[in-house]
């Protein structure tokens, strides 16, 4: 319902409504429903690369999360791109010791 209404009021480009959309994106991966969730990654990444930029910390997010779902399906060509992509972009935007950079890392 939350996302319905950020899409209904926001906007499907809003930074809220692409949160809300990353955020049930990984409700459904909790949950092992990772055809429901990949879309919603991959929409969620779309739109803040258009929104926010490539190098912004949200997206970065958005890469590391449509990563680690990859990885879990076995898709492993795709996912190592895409954390090669999200370490990079964390070490230049929030430097080395930085958690998200150093959780980058261990995945």
């Amino acid at each position: 319902e939350a996302l319905q209404g950020y899409r209904q009021v926001l906007g499907d480009a809003h930074p809220n409504t692409l949160t809300s959309i990353n955020n049930l994106a990984g409700l459904l991966r909790a949950r092992g429903w990772l055809d429901d969730a990949e879309p919603l990654y991959r929409e969620a990444l779309q739109g803040r690369r258009r929104r926010l930029g490539d190098a912004h910390p949200q997206t970065l997010v958005s890469i590391s999360h449509l990563a680690m779902l990859l990885k879990v399906r076995g898709r492993l060509d795709e996912a190592e791109p895409l954390s090669r992509e999200a370490l990079q972009g964390y070490r230049e935007e929030l430097g080395d010791t930085h958690p998200n950079t150093l959780t980058s890392i261990n995945n």
